[in-house]
């Protein structure tokens, strides 16, 4: 499953790049993430590895992550695991000093026995996966443009 999305904020993308870059600041914006503990980092980011706990409708999910490419205040790459699927994820900023463009972009590998359910509901899960998504960008805006 492949998903994009992209938002316009009016600040800096430096700015909107260390709500990314920082694991605590985008604990506040990214609902669902409730704790990150750093395993392995390294000075120039790229090799970093890490542990998040997610939790949704009660639910609690283990994910172990790597960051995979690192350019300053412009792009941070994850490649992400958990039980129930690995995922590439990207997300960078560009714009001008007084609007950014945020974009992310996710590749989604369904694992055993939720590849099942993905393939008989992928239309909702994608749509469901987007809304959240879009509901933290909008978060993400209100706190760059305070």
């Amino acid at each position: 499953m492949k998903l994009q999305l992209s938002t316009q904020i009016n600040c800096p993308p430096r700015q909107v790049f260390s709500w990314i870059d920082d694991p605590e600041k985008a604990k506040l914006w990214q609902k669902g993430v409730k704790k990150t503990e750093i395993l392995k980092e390294t000075p120039e980011k790229t090799g970093t590895t890490f542990r998040e706990e997610i939790e949704e409708n009660g639910k609690r999910l283990i994910i172990f992550g790597e960051i995979t490419r690192y350019v300053p205040n412009k792009l941070i790459a994850f490649l992400l695991d958990s039980k129930i699927h690995t995922v590439k994820a990207t997300f960078s900023v560009s714009g001008s000093e007084h609007l950014t463009t945020f974009s992310a972009n996710w590749q989604i590998k369904w694992k055993f026995p939720m590849s099942l359910m993905a393939g008989l509901f992928h239309k909702r899960i994608k749509s469901n996966i987007l809304e959240q998504s879009k509901s933290e960008f909008s978060e993400l805006k209100r706190l760059c443009e305070i």
